[in-house]
């Protein structure tokens, strides 16, 4: 299997499966792909209750599996609403927290629950946002480009609600919404997130609406 990023203003992903091999996306997220490649798309199914995790989280409760069944290598475009990045879950202890509605492929199957944020009731972020587990690469929606912050022990950031992408599930406990008023004035979000190490989060360079 072979990934590449590909685009200028918004990235898509070019996915090349050799025979036998497999990739997983969102219902939407397909773009083409070439003859031999065959497409079942399929219901997450985990009972009604993983139904509605899914759908608090923003995700679908459809999945669409690519299976290349030809003798010889297929490739596919896969395109998120805005750009995408590679987040190796393995480098994340197996688990990250993202804002919801952020994933869009893997190249292996993946598990995706929510996450409830409950400072956010005050603030402008999403309540529920998406936990997404496995040992996979998983491309996740960005605006502009992605930062990838490793915040270290003893040390903390402070990063807009609406930049903030993704962190390692084994530190949300670290993450606080701050508020001030004062920072809204200045033309900042009402709250930020406020970060204490250690942490490994990633930030976009544009604000997400």
């Amino acid at each position: 299997m072979n990934c590449k990023i590909v685009g200028y203003d918004y990235k898509s992903l070019e996915v090349e499966l050799n025979p036998s091999e497999s990739f997983f996306c969102e219902k939407g997220a397909l773009v083409y792909h070439e003859n031999g490649i065959e497409k079942d798309v399929r219901v997450i199914d985990k009972g009604l209750g993983g139904m509605l995790k899914r759908k608090i989280s923003g995700e679908s409760i459809f999945l669409v599996e690519l299976n290349n069944r030809s003798g010889a290598a297929k490739k596919m475009l896969i395109s998120g609403k805005m750009g995408l990045i590679p987040v190796d879950l393995k480098l994340f202890g197996g688990e990250i927290i993202c804002r919801a509605g952020y994933y869009v492929a893997s190249n292996r199957n993946v598990d995706v629950n929510f996450s409830l944020n409950l400072s956010s009731l005050i603030s402008d972020m999403q309540l529920a946002m998406q936990k997404i587990s496995g040992d996979a690469t998983v491309f996740l929606d960005s605006v502009g480009s992605a930062i990838r912050l490793d915040v270290k022990a003893e040390s903390s950031v402070y990063v807009d609600e609406k930049h903030f992408i993704c962190i390692n599930a084994g530190s949300i406990g670290n993450l606080q919404s701050t508020f001030s008023a004062r920072g809204f004035l200045g033309g900042e979000g009402l709250s930020m997130y406020h970060i204490t190490g250690p942490a490994t989060v990633y930030v976009s360079t544009q604000q997400t609406k």
